[in-house]
């Protein structure tokens, strides 16, 4: 028996039913009459890419974005002639160009060791000389395409530059030039990480978007640059260091001897052969049979501890050298002399070096405490440090160099 329907449901029952047969009459088989409207959830995004555009924006991406921000205050009646004027600006500034070796890169950008080394000095050497010898330092750029973090490379650089003759400076100071030094040193370091976070944040961030087309930029445009032939002649001996080859500082001596060798016997130079191969097959036996104490190939500074990476210093790197061979049972072991290399010579001889420096400050510092007075032992000071200023300063960035580069 059916109960009859409560009077207040039925006008719900009958909407009800209505609904079940208009959605049953959409869903029949059949040919379709009508277009369904797209919405927005059923819209596909073709380039999810284009949501967001990261990476740090180019010149011409700050441009278009400032011009897009003021062009909704532009009346409709001057829209064109805004318009008109920005793609002038763009137009005048893409046609600006620059030779884009001649400016600083990342280090990554660059290689390996001096991505590690993070020194912008060596980064632009070897950069520059890497291209001075394959040509690329002819080829521009337009500035439209030039990046921020282009822009705060060039501020890194020049920081890293004004950092030696600030220092040089903060070290010859009377009495705390010792204690100065390091800590204007740590400012330079401490503005250079600040500026790499800004660069790490504007390549996580999103390009501002614009309403204007992206620029058509032809190939790219040759202009010779006059470069010294000094120059010219050094670059032409390295490479960049690509992983594909031997870096100049890891050569054996054994290996420096061959490769002078087949150079002189390429007849590059007019030498008597038979007495040059004879003076060579001397000086490698000589080198093979010869041995060297292992502690005095000494560990790169930045494998002992970031404390002796960021002093660099010669005395305390053979110290913490000495140490980590003793703890390893090591500093009794020694090794021919052909399996020294290049960078294992060059850090004896500035250890040399460094050695002296305190040795003539230790001698500047025993002369005050016996009376000398300071008119005396400040000047003797101030000639140490510039005497001594290529070891303290040059010798770390010679060092990179040949970290990163390899001999042709």
């Amino acid at each position: 028996m059916r109960m009859p329907l409560p009077r207040r449901a039925a006008p719900c029952v009958g909407s009800l039913t209505a609904l079940t047969l208009v959605a049953g009459m959409m869903l029949a088989p059949g040919t379709a009459a009508a277009e369904v409207s797209p919405t927005l959830a059923t819209t596909p995004i073709s380039d999810a890419t284009a949501v967001c555009a990261s990476g740090a924006p180019t010149f011409d991406d700050v441009v278009t974005a400032a011009a897009s921000v003021l062009r909704g205050t532009v009346g409709p009646a001057q829209v064109l002639a805004y318009d008109q004027q920005v793609a002038d600006f763009r137009a005048g500034i893409a046609a600006l160009r620059v030779h884009r070796d001649g400016l600083p890169l990342r280090p990554e950008q660059v290689g390996v060791q001096p991505a590690e080394l993070d020194d912008p000095i060596v980064t632009y050497l070897v950069n520059g000389l890497d291209a001075v010898r394959t040509g690329r330092i002819d080829e521009t750029v337009s500035v439209s395409q030039l990046t921020v973090n282009d822009a705060i490379e060039v501020f890194i650089l020049a920081t890293g530059i004004v950092k030696i003759p600030a220092k040089l400076v903060a070290g010859m100071v009377p009495t705390v030039g010792m204690f100065l030094e390091p800590v204007v040193g740590a400012m330079f370091t401490g503005t250079k990480a600040l500026a790499r976070a800004v660069q790490d944040s504007i390549d996580a961030g999103c390009v501002a978007p614009n309403v204007y087309p992206p620029l058509e930029l032809g190939d790219a445009v040759i202009e010779p640059v006059q470069v010294p032939q000094p120059i010219e002649d050094l670059a032409a001996l390295v490479m960049n260091a690509d992983g594909t080859c031997t870096p100049v500082a890891e050569l054996t001596l054994a290996t420096v001897v061959e490769r002078a060798r087949a150079f002189l016997d390429s007849g590059a130079v007019a030498v008597d052969r038979v007495a040059m191969h004879q003076a060579a097959d001397a000086l490698q036996e000589f080198l093979a049979s010869n041995r060297v104490a292992k502690v005095m190939l000494m560990r790169r500074a930045d494998d002992l501890g970031p404390l002796v990476e960021a002093l660099d210093l010669g005395p305390l790197t053979f110290l913490a050298n000495f140490g980590a061979d003793l703890t390893e049972g090591k500093a009794l072991d020694t090794v021919p002399l052909a399996q020294v290399q290049v960078e294992n010579a060059f850090d004896l001889a500035t250890l040399t070096l460094d050695i002296t420096s305190l040795l003539f400050s230790a001698g500047t510092t025993i002369a005050g405490f016996a009376g000398i007075t300071e008119t005396v032992t400040t000047p003797l000071s101030i000639v140490q440090k510039l005497v001594f200023a290529p070891t303290d300063y040059g010798a770390p960035i010679v060092r990179g160099v040949i970290q990163s580069m390899c001999a042709v």
